[in-house]
This record gives structure tokens, sequence and C-alpha cells, in this order.
């Protein structure tokens, strides 16, 4: 239970997949007129949710007469109305997802087509009434934190994680890393909130390589071996020389937010997202672009109406391009033809509540991908099967598949990505454990 936004729906399909019980969306059985309500920016009254509760509990009867276990998404916000879902079914036990106003303004700003608007969060926080008998849960601990403490603390059996795979920590101390690369040996990085680039050897060593003046996001390399980095705020691609970074390409004019991640392929043709909107000043979501730069430097726009591209991954033969669209939850496949420009364009995957950042791709056509909105590292297929599950120690955000053989997977978490709480935490990790299939493509 919660607020809007405090993210009810995303831990409850991970503690419902923990358990091996049922889920229900609460949000799936409100009347066509109460979401039409909604929708024109006026709030619910009792009236309004009446029915809705006892559908639920119906809901929830029909389950336990099947004898299934449960996990519901349900603000059930005042003591009346926990009074009707009590009512209703015996044993409901209540955990409530609490988090300050600017963390849910910023969750309800990233999150699209859903029926109730940011403008009536005020009405939700006006009338929720606090359990003291609810275990009470931080909306901003990452999603597997928030399942154990739900386990411990309402004393729930649990079987262990179902993943065969688990990482090791190759390296700690670091702010928030992100973009990793294999290259001649080393796994290279940006360690963005601290602002630097650097490499980890895979017997632990690592070294910082070159101190930016902005936000560094991805990396990439020209055929004569010169680094790209691309500078987020700045909306530019820097080159690293004898001379330190300097300019390769400016971004701004093209870019309608900070720039991320970026796949260099063997042309030297340098493939840059962006946010599209201000994500942590609380602005809307809204579609953004994806931008060449062309062997000559010359800037372009391919496309202006992804959702949040992220991390990239490019097919041996550079002729297919997979994207993450974060905000969207999908996997989208672009056809490139030989100049590097887009000639079609399918989905390759949904991805249901996943929020894909980092990707890489493998030899049997899969991807593993980074979802820090479900605090998980899954390989998934084309259409969107889920092959593997791999736990990690922090919150993954990236992923890249290196070593000799590349058939090590190395992936960047954190507990934070806010940039004040990840310089002074370094809560950062590379992290990495050995997979069956090895790594293809660039990056």
């Amino acid at each position: 239970m919660g607020v809007s936004g405090a993210g009810k729906t995303t831990l409850g399909v991970s503690l419902a997949r923990r358990l091996g019980w049922a889920f229900v969306e609460g949000d799936d059985h409100h009347p066509a007129e109460n979401v039409a309500k909604m929708r024109s920016g006026k709030p619910l009254n009792d009236a309004d949710r009446r029915p809705w509760l006892e559908q639920l509990c119906v809901v929830l009867a029909e389950r336990a007469a099947a004898g299934h276990d449960v996990v519901l998404a349900c603000s059930a916000l005042k003591a009346s109305y926990r009074d009707i879902l009590d009512a209703g079914i015996d044993g409901v036990r209540y955990v409530l997802l609490e988090g300050d106003r600017t963390l849910i303004d910023q969750r309800l700003a990233q999150r699209r087509d859903h029926f109730m608007p940011p403008e009536l969060l005020d009405s939700q926080f006006d009338i929720l009434e606090r359990p003291e008998d609810a275990l009470h849960v931080a909306a901003l601990l990452p999603t597997a934190r928030q399942v154990e403490k739900v386990i411990e603390g309402l004393g729930l059996p649990s079987p262990a994680p179902s993943t065969d795979l688990a990482t090791k920590v190759l390296v700690d101390g670091l702010a928030f890393p992100e973009a990793p690369r294999w290259r001649d040996g080393w796994l290279w990085f940006t360690d963005q909130h601290a602002r630097t680039v650097s490499r980890a050897h895979p017997d632990g060593r690592h070294e910082v390589v070159a101190t930016t003046d902005d936000l560094p996001g991805g990396l990439g390399w020209l055929p004569d071996g010169s680094l790209l980095v691309v500078y987020m705020t700045e909306r530019r691609i820097m080159k690293l020389g004898e001379s330190g970074l300097t300019p390769r390409a400016d971004l701004s004019a093209h870019a309608s937010f900070h720039c991320n991640d970026m796949v260099v392929d063997d042309q030297g043709r340098a493939y840059a997202g962006n946010f599209g909107f201000d994500l942590h000043g609380g602005a809307d979501v809204t579609d953004a672009e994806l931008l060449l730069v062309d062997t000559d430097g010359h800037v372009e726009c391919l496309a202006d109406d992804l959702v949040f591209p992220n991390g990239m991954a490019l097919t041996p033969d550079g002729r297919s391009m997979l994207v993450a669209e974060t905000f969207a939850h999908r996997i989208t496949e672009l056809s490139l033809d030989a100049g590097g420009r887009i000639e079609g364009r399918r989905l390759w995957a949904e991805l249901e509540l996943a929020t894909p950042d980092g990707i890489c791709l493998d030899a049997e056509g899969a991807i593993w991908v980074a979802s820090p909105g479900t605090t998980e590292l899954v390989r998934v297929r084309r259409g969107g099967e889920v092959l593997d599950r791999c736990a990690t120690v922090g919150t993954p955000y990236a992923c890249m598949l290196g070593g000799h053989d590349r058939r090590t997977l190395f992936v960047c978490t954190a507990e934070t990505d806010d940039p004040r709480e990840a310089r002074e935490a370094r809560s950062g990790r590379i992290e990495h454990v050995r997979v069956a299939v090895h790594g293809v493509g660039w990056p």
C-alpha cells in the first residue's frame, strides 16, 4: 500500500515472483467511471472507491478459495478502506511503502500512460492514514532490499532467489560506474558522479585514465584507437588524445536534453541517445532523439521518437542495432543500411516492468539487460522470454561481456543514482561472473 508512485507494483511483482505467489494489480480492477474521473484530474471519493475495494475482496477470496497466496498492490490509503479489505478475507497483512514528496514527484514524472495524473498526488497524501500495525518500508530502497525486508519483517517463508548465477565484486568504492566496455584486456568504464574515465583489470587492479569537466556518459573508440567520451550535460562528444579531452562533435543543437550512452561501430560512426526531458527535475517523460556522428564528425538525427534511448548494442555485421528504451520498458531493433542510417524498425521485446538501462549482446542473439527499476540482471531473447537471471550485490545499471573469451559478464552496480548521495556513499561497484555464451558485436 501507499500513494501512487510509491512503487507498489514493482515491489509487488518482485515479491510475488520470489515467493511463488499470485500477483493482483489493484488498478486493473477500477470501474471505468473511476478511471475516467482520474484521467480528468478529479480525485476519487469514498463512494467511488467502495465498489473498487469490494471487487478486490472478491478477487482475493476467489484466489484464496483456489489455494493461492496473493500479493496485492492497492493504495489502501484510509483505515476505512482497509476495513473493507479485512472484512473480505482473513489474514491480510499490510506493507506501507513510504517516500518523501520529492521522490514520488520524480517517479510520477517518469511514468507514462497511467490514468492518475501527477496533480492528484496531493489528494492522496491528504487522506493517507498510516496504519500502526503495517510494516513500513522505504520507497527509495532498491527493490531487492525491499523484498528481503518484507520477507523478514512479516516472517514469510521464502525460497532462495531463482537464479543459477551470482556475481562477485571486482572493484568497489566507486561513485556511480556506467558504460562498461571491454578493450585490450581491461574493462573500461565511466565513474559518472566522480567525473572520471577509468579501467579495471580482471585481477582487481583499477586506475583512472582521465578526469572530465562534465558528467561522462558512454564510451567508444575510433578505428585509430582514439577514445570517445560523451559529455552529458554539455551534450558533446569528446576525444581523448595526448593533449587531453578535446571536442569531437557538438550535439547540443540536436539533443533535447542531457546525452547519455553511446555505441561506436568499427567504421568510427558514433550513435548517442539522450534523456529527452529533465529526469531529476520532475519533468514529464517525452520522446528523445537518437543521433549519429558520422566518420567525418557530421551530426544528424536518425530518430526523434524514442523513449529515453539508453544502452545500445550493434550486431557483428553492423546492420542491426538494439536500443533500450528505458521508460517504455522495451527493446527496439533498428535495421541499418551500409551507411549506418535507419532503414527499418520493429519491436524486439516488451520487458513488462523492467527499466532497461545498459545492455550487451551474446552469440546466441540474446541480450543481457540491466534493469535498475526492478533491481535485476536478466538474459532475454527476442520476444521477451527471460532465459537467465543473475543475482548482483548492488542495483545493476549496465553490463558488458568481456574477458579473454568474452564470457565474463561485468556489471556496473550502485546503491543510488542520486548525484550527491553517490559521491558521498561511494557504493558503486564493478561485479563479475562467468557465463556460458560469449559476447559479440559492439560495444
